[in-house]
């Protein structure tokens, strides 16, 4: 038997979805926040000069991810290397947000579930999480054919 209410789980994704709705409404206030069709927040901090990724493109960054209540969840920061991955292998509010950016910028996504992880849960990520990322394009090294081109998914 459960000590926890049946609508416990309800109530807890009842109040991830006001907090994100809420978090959507101060964006489109926002006027440095540029909130896309797709619902993602674009916000550029450090306009690079270097060249934007493609879907194909190899990329290094260094990031910090970040729940609506500020706790990081995951991050890649200096001193340590960049991590590199191929744009089309990350979640699609990254795809979308880094191919607006140029080499040498920095950007702050705002990326709803949808973009993201959806209803699944990650490790520090709670399901339906509207994830924040201050992001550094380091490098755009290129793209590489030999790799097939997946559709949407997590970083793998």
């Amino acid at each position: 038997m459960s000590l926890v209410p049946a609508n416990a789980d309800n109530r807890i994704l009842d109040e991830q979805r006001e907090r994100n709705r809420q978090h959507h409404e101060d964006m489109l206030a926002h006027p440095e926040v540029e909130v896309l069709p797709s619902g993602l927040g674009f916000q550029q901090i450090t306009e690079g000069s270097g060249a934007r990724p493609s879907e194909l493109s190899s990329v290094q960054v260094y990031y910090r991810g970040r729940l609506l209540n500020g706790d990081t969840f995951d991050a890649q920061l200096p001193p340590d290397e960049p991590i590199e991955f191929i744009l089309h292998q990350v979640i699609p509010g990254w795809q979308e947000g880094l191919k607006r950016m140029r080499e040498g910028g920095t950007a702050r996504l705002h990326v709803p579930p949808q973009l993201a992880y959806g209803d699944q849960s990650m490790p520090g990520i709670p399901p339906f999480s509207l994830l924040i990322f201050d992001i550094e394009l380091v490098r755009v090294i290129g793209f590489r054919r030999d790799e097939p081109v997946q559709s949407h998914g997590a970083y793998q």
